[in-house]
């Protein structure tokens, strides 16, 4: 048998010697024992402050719920630069209403002004929405905020179920003034809160239903609406489409409102998008018994048909719904 041999010439040799000792360095070198570097720290964790009311009350609703609330974006800040750098640099952790860290999905907020309205607004949450929440945490924190918008709508109303929008780390509500509200109002708007909830949950879990069996109907009943192949989701305004106050009354086409677009100062209707759709409807489910909303509508039978629809859908994903 013959013995081949690898010949190491001189360019090859000097970079395999050089690693040799600098593994036999490695292996002879006492390295430290490892230690926690206690980085993984849990944030979300609120802190009492009895000597602030406000901030007392938002220790009270965590410790009640086990849900952080918090009235700016940035909960974490830490100085990384070196000693007399200047200026001086510094990491934060932040609250995110984007769905993802590389979210393409954008949110306009304005910062909450005062926060005066969050003791009456945290006895709504706890009393009003958390029990009808699924028993499941599906949010972290709650990022209060003056207004959000993601689209181009105005006029929109607490029954269109805009209130809240569930972000990548955080639950962004719309924080009104609870004190001065009736008990309908009260409602409303915690049934509005709970509708951005459940929009997130249900397009999680049954995305492929709500397109089956909720959106399908009104592209049904609008398929010979316009001239051209649009989807009535498109969410354009109405009159770029058809002869402005042609379009027909919401209710045929098995919606319960349209938006408000303002074009050149003008109020115009504009078409839903599907979480329009899917927020409206749930607003109804979480306010209205099933009775209340049949007498309510009628005349409307797409309407009723998709308004039992959601109803299903939010009860199977766990949400409490009034009978």
């Amino acid at each position: 048998m013959k013995l081949k041999y690898m010949r190491l010439t001189t360019p090859l040799l000097i970079p395999c010697m050089l690693m040799a000792s600098m593994l036999l360095t490695a292996s002879c070198r006492k390295e430290k024992a490892p230690e926690p570097s206690n980085l993984d720290v849990n944030h979300f964790v609120i802190a009492d402050n009895p000597n602030d009311p406000i901030d007392h009350a938002i220790y009270e609703f965590y410790k009640n719920t086990g849900i952080a609330s918090y009235c700016t974006d940035t909960i974490y800040k830490q100085k990384i630069s070196r000693e007399n750098e200047s200026p001086a640099r510094y990491k934060y952790i932040t609250l995110s209403l984007e769905y993802t860290p590389l979210s393409d999905f954008y949110v306009n907020t304005i910062p909450l002004s005062s926060r005066q309205r969050i003791p009456g607004l945290l006895n709504l949450l706890q009393t009003e929405v958390v029990p009808k929440l699924p028993s499941t945490k599906i949010f972290p924190s709650i990022l209060f905020l003056d207004s959000f918008a993601t689209y181009i709508n105005s006029d929109i109303q607490i029954s269109h179920g805009w209130s809240s929008l569930q972000g990548f780390n955080t639950l962004g509500v719309m924080a009104k003034d609870v004190e001065p509200m009736n008990a309908a109002e009260r409602k409303m708007y915690a049934a509005s809160i709970l509708a951005g909830i459940a929009d997130k949950r249900l397009t999680d879990m049954m995305s492929t239903r709500l397109q089956k069996e909720f959106f399908s109907i009104s592209r049904e009943a609008a398929k010979n609406l316009f001239p051209y192949d649009v989807d009535i989701y498109f969410g354009w305004p109405f009159l770029f489409l058809v002869p402005p106050g042609s379009e027909p009354p919401p209710t045929e086409l098995g919606f319960i409102y349209y938006p408000t677009f303002y074009l050149g100062g003008m109020p115009v209707p504009n078409m839903l998008r599907e979480t329009d759709d899917t927020r409206s409807f749930l607003a109804a489910s979480f306010y209205y018994t099933e009775q209340e909303f049949t007498t309510l509508h009628a005349n409307d039978p797409l309407v009723l048909k998709k308004f039992g629809i959601i109803r299903s859908f939010a009860k199977e994903a766990g949400f409490k719904i009034p009978e």
